[in-house]
């Protein structure tokens, strides 16, 4: 109740593996340090003995002995500055590779990494650890000395250390060296060009903080996720580099040059103003300062707090801060109060209340909703950079590939299959994210295109308004599809009262040929006289169709003198 999640503990040999959940906008807590501070602030709240024992970032960078980039000979730099946020590395002379103390291949076992050598694991070690990622290069393998980070071009291609060869769409940042040739895909993983391996005696130790956008958009586009992406992409303070690289020397020993720091973005305190905190109990300023020392906050004031610079990244307004409080205090200690007064109005959501009225309908009418994937197999829309399945490679445009797939796949195992969905369809713009637009389909493996017509006709009673629709068929599949978007902001549930006319109706029955589709023909003899009131279908053989007329007046009484002349217009206009 006052921090990250313990989901299990796993006791193996002396010692316990915790299972962690750690949500995704506390960064800062991806890592041993991490969730030692959290430790060292709520462990006291529950009467365990608890302090943080570590080295503060001031007194790392004091120790390090940092070099301009025209001092540093060892290495011919350029970077992006829009790219990289921070760029530090460090030559390391006289490596001997090896298998590394056993402390830390126990501790990268327990932690799910397999050791490989003495380098590798301290890059996996100190990324676990400091929740900072690195990487080292074989410094003989750069050639020239010399590293360039920058934009990858369209079609430029590197084969990471794992042995994938990654086609770059371009923008991605990488890192190439003197002859031109990319070594690094940054953020993800390091080229195996520039691998350390056995014969390795000078190491570049790597440590940067990147945009975090083109890591998550690399990563993505790759279908490459590894542990560095999933922090860098998150977004990382640049205060933890020079304490990283720092841990990462001592770690190896061996000669080490003058460290090479390049901070593009400047380093500032960041301010947070205190409000006054409603938690429900009375919290004296001396226990709010206490809590939010403990989780090293600086109180300047009962109105003002400095955040700490592994929190800069979601610690932004007042509400973050009383959150901090609440929840180190104990949720558990804040009184429950149940909502006293009025209840606010639920607001009318015109679009869910239409499409409730029409799976109503629909299911009374015997149609089975069904869900379908938003994927499919071909379509003319978005195609998938990284698709999951062949299957599911396109954006559909369109509803009713993805049903006429299901009649089809089941047609053996029922007798018929009547289904609707309300779904998106996802149509393309130009430079923009598609258009999202809502259409109803419905389906069937044996109505007739008529049947489904009058299905839509019932609907436009339901809805109060005009449905225009697209239909398909096929051998054992018809359908009609619906733009939901423009029906619904016409739906409404106000009917027109018509009465009903004194007099009475004449009726006949016409015999016509279709030579076209239906609801054109209907709308053409609608047009021959104000009088027809209604046609219906009496009978259909082959192209034949057999039409109850109804002719009405709400004026006088129709005679056959009446309607003789619009019985004429009916047979020069449409033969039977």
């Amino acid at each position: 109740m006052c921090g990250p999640s313990v989901e299990r503990l796993h006791k193996k040999g002396n010692d316990y593996i915790y299972d962690i959940e750690v949500t995704t906008n506390r960064v800062d807590m991806m890592s041993v340090i991490g969730i030692a501070r959290e430790c060292a602030a709520i462990l006291p709240r529950f009467g365990y003995t608890a302090k943080l024992k570590i080295k503060k970032s001031n007194s790392f960078a004091g120790k390090l002995k940092i070099a301009t980039l025209d001092k540093v000979g060892y290495l011919n730099v350029k970077v992006n500055k829009d790219l990289c946020y921070r760029f530090s590395a460090v030559l390391i002379k006289d490596v001997k590779v090896g298998e590394s103390p056993k402390i830390v291949r126990d501790r990268l076992e327990l932690c799910g990494l397999r050791p490989l050598n003495s380098v590798v694991d301290i890059s996996n070690y100190l990324m676990l650890e400091m929740g900072q990622p690195v990487h080292t290069f074989d410094y003989d393998k750069i050639e020239g000395h010399e590293i360039i980070l920058r934009e990858s071009k369209n079609g430029e291609s590197l084969t990471t250390l794992d042995g994938k060869t990654h086609k770059l769409p371009g923008g991605n940042i990488a890192i190439e060296d003197g002859s031109g040739k990319l070594i690094d895909l940054c953020g993800i993983m390091g080229g195996l060009n520039s691998a350390v391996d056995k014969n390795t005696k000078n190491v570049l130790l790597f440590v940067q903080v990147y945009e975090p956008t083109r890591i998550r958009k690399t990563s993505m586009s790759l279908a490459h996720r590894t542990d560095a992406a999933v922090l860098f992409e998150k977004g990382l303070s640049v205060e933890n580099v020079l304490p990283t690289l720092q841990k990462g020397i001592e770690m190896f020993g061996g000669t080490k040059e003058a460290v090479l720091d390049i901070l593009n973005v400047k380093e500032e305190t960041k301010i947070v103003k205190l409000k006054k905190l409603d938690l429900g109990v009375n919290l004296k300023f001396d226990e709010i300062k206490k809590i939010l020392n403990s989780l090293q906050f600086k109180v300047i004031s009962e109105t003002e707090v400095e955040v700490p610079w592994f929190r800069k990244q979601d610690v932004n307004i007042s509400e973050d801060l009383v959150e901090e409080v609440a929840r180190i205090y104990g949720y558990h200690n804040l009184p429950s109060v149940l909502i006293s007064g009025k209840f606010p109005e639920s607001s009318y959501n015109k679009t869910f209340f239409w499409e409730s009225n029409i799976k109503s309908a629909l299911s009374h009418w015997g149609f089975t909703e069904t869900y379908t994937y938003s994927l499919v197999e071909k379509d003319t829309g978005l195609k998938l950079k990284n698709p999951l399945s062949s299957e599911w490679t396109y954006l559909r445009t369109s509803l009713s590939s993805s049903h006429q797939k299901i009649i089809l796949e089941n047609l053996g195992r029922v007798k018929q299959l009547d289904l609707f969905e309300i779904a998106n369809v996802y149509l393309p713009r130009k430079n923009e994210l598609p258009l999202e637009q809502l259409h109803l389909i419905i389906s069937s493996s044996n109505l007739n295109s008529s049947r489904l017509k009058g299905i839509v006709e019932s609907l436009e009673i339901e809805l109060g308004t005009k449905i225009d629709y697209v239909q398909s068929s096929d051998n054992d599949f018809v359908a009609v599809e619906i733009n939901l978007d423009s029906v619904l902001k016409a739906a409404t549930s106000i009917k027109t009262y018509i009465p009903i006319s004194k007099f009475s109706p004449i009726i006949e029955d016409i015999n016509i040929i279709l030579n076209e589709s239906y609801d054109s023909l209907i709308n053409k003899i609608k047009k021959i006289s104000s009088l027809i009131k209604q046609i219906d279908l009496i009978d259909k053989y082959e192209n034949k169709l057999t039409l109850r007329i109804t002719y009405h007046s709400n004026d006088k009484q129709l005679s056959s003198k009446d309607i003789e002349p619009v019985r004429m217009r009916l047979q020069e206009n449409f033969p039977s």
